[in-house]
């Protein structure tokens, strides 16, 4: 998110983050790629997530589950973006679909495209696809010079804090990480998720491979044949 008179949460990997440009009539989504794959069940999150990405994606789900309760398949490849947006997708699979969801990760799951993974039913990774898990980052912060108080900068810190808190909780109860038992405490838990984004706040070996990915409890496991996507 973009911060202006309220402080809000950025998830999208820092080494992505530059100005966005307009794109191209040949660089814009292909309608009919995407529509083709509705008819298969299968939606697309692609790009850094957005509200009106993320509201796109969220209205072809419901436009699946609509049809039936068959299983939908939710193509990942972001670096992340949008915390809040992001969020959304894993309340509309978690409280409002019924439709078992297999997130399948394709090049990039990064930052907030990991939430959006764990609230799969079934999560896999292709052979080549990346993943990163990082504390996070605020961007374009804008506070008027007459509001650089003691008491502002406390309600930033307390925000800062805020947000850590709720993301080192999703990783805490989400990832089935094979080094902790089932049984691990909370506490356990929480330093596991610490030392990932110690790694993932690094400038360099921040990704994780697909291998690592299910080591850690990501995603179950790697795709070795077709997804069965386009079978007749």
């Amino acid at each position: 998110m973009h911060f202006h008179s309220t402080v809000r949460a950025n998830c999208s990997s820092e080494i992505y983050r530059h100005k966005e440009l307009p794109m191209s009539k040949e660089e814009k989504p292909n309608s009919h790629i995407l529509d083709g794959l509705m008819d298969r069940r299968t939606v697309v999150l692609g790009g850094e997530i957005s509200h009106a990405l993320s509201s796109d994606v969220a209205q072809r789900l419901i436009s699946l589950q609509l049809q039936s309760n068959n299983p939908i398949n939710l193509v990942i490849d972001s670096v992340g973006g949008n915390m809040d947006a992001a969020l959304r997708l894993c309340d509309l699979m978690s409280t409002m679909l019924t439709a078992p969801v297999r997130g399948i990760a394709l090049g990039d799951c990064g930052s907030a495209a990991t939430f959006v993974m764990l609230y799969c039913k079934e999560r896999v990774g292709t052979p080549f696809s990346r993943f990163l898990i990082h504390s996070g980052t605020f961007s374009e912060i804008a506070i008027p010079i007459n509001q650089t108080t003691t008491e502002h900068l406390e309600q930033l810190l307390r925000e800062v804090k805020s947000t850590e808190e709720k993301v080192t909780d999703l990783y805490s109860n989400h990832l089935t990480p094979m080094k902790l038992s089932s049984e691990a405490s909370i506490g356990e838990r929480r330093s596991f998720v610490r030392e990932l984004f110690a790694r993932g706040d690094q400038r360099f070996d921040d990704w994780m491979s697909a291998q690592e990915a299910v080591k850690i409890g990501l995603i179950e496991h790697v795709v070795t044949e077709k997804l069965g996507i386009f079978q007749s």
